[in-house]
């Protein structure tokens, strides 16, 4: 894959906001997306992806010791194997579809290594507690700065290794093309905007309310008036997504309300 080096860099510096420093939210897929395709040149294909990836997770947050799947990593591997694949004469929603498909086990394997760095890194806290006992408050620093090289190399490490993993699966992808005489492509097309529509659930499961259902209706078959009259396909499949999202959103809420 090509600039593997750099764009393994630039998620080794993000992945530092999840656990060192500063929390400044720059880790978020609405944020890596972009970042890494603006450095591939598809900037709008960065957007989308990690626009999609925030919504379909926006929910899972860590709480707990419920440590959720590493988006940064999910986000910035897909979208840099999605831009790769680009460069061949396929509908740009198959493509990305299946380079977040590809790149979900790699972002499950990244918790995972998050978890047993966590585990690990208990051992330098009880190091630096009997240090502190003996006097050697400078202990604090230094291993602070360790514990800061061992994060970025971790996420460099992750990273590369994701990216190197994901390089081999384009080979399937074209057999895929080739074998399927477009059928595969034709159902990743489809399955982007079932994606979407996951996403758009979501979100208004977390944002609707009885006084704000009627103005979302009203939206949606605004939307949907717009690209018939104009025409205009991207737009109206976007209002079908949007439309099931809510029937999904509605769905699971009465599920609840049921179990509870």
């Amino acid at each position: 894959m090509p600039h593997w080096f750099l764009i393994s860099i630039l998620l080794a510096f993000l992945s530092l906001d999840v656990t060192a420093v500063g929390q400044f939210m720059v880790s978020r897929p609405i944020v890596v997306g972009p970042l890494v395709g603006w450095f591939l040149g598809h900037p709008n294909i960065g957007l989308e992806m990690g626009a999609l990836i925030e919504m379909i997770w926006i929910g899972d947050l860590p709480v707990g010791a419920h440590l959720p799947m590493d988006l940064m990593m999910l986000s910035g591997v897909s979208v840099a194997f999605a831009c790769e694949l680009l460069g061949n004469q396929y509908p740009p929603e198959a493509v990305m579809t299946y380079a977040l498909g590809m790149a979900i086990p790699l972002a499950a394997l990244s918790t995972e290594v998050n978890i047993l760095i966590n585990r690990f890194n208990v051992r330098w806290v009880h190091l630096a507690q009997r240090m502190a006992l003996g006097g050697h408050f400078r202990t604090f620093g230094w291993i602070n700065w360790f514990v800061l090289i061992e994060h970025f190399a971790k996420g460099f490490l992750v990273a590369a290794v994701s990216l190197i993993l994901i390089h081999f699966t384009s080979s399937l992808f074209f057999l895929f093309t080739t074998i399927l005489n477009g059928r595969v492509m034709e159902g990743l097309y489809y399955a982007h905007w079932l994606l979407l529509a996951l996403g758009c659930s979501a979100v208004i499961d977390l944002l609707i309310e009885k006084k704000t259902i009627f103005y979302l209706m009203l939206s949606i078959v605004a939307i949907m008036s717009l690209a018939v009259f104009d025409q205009m396909q991207g737009v109206y499949l976007v209002s079908i997504a949007l439309c099931a999202g809510f029937a999904l959103a509605l769905f699971f809420m009465g599920k609840e309300r049921t179990n509870g």
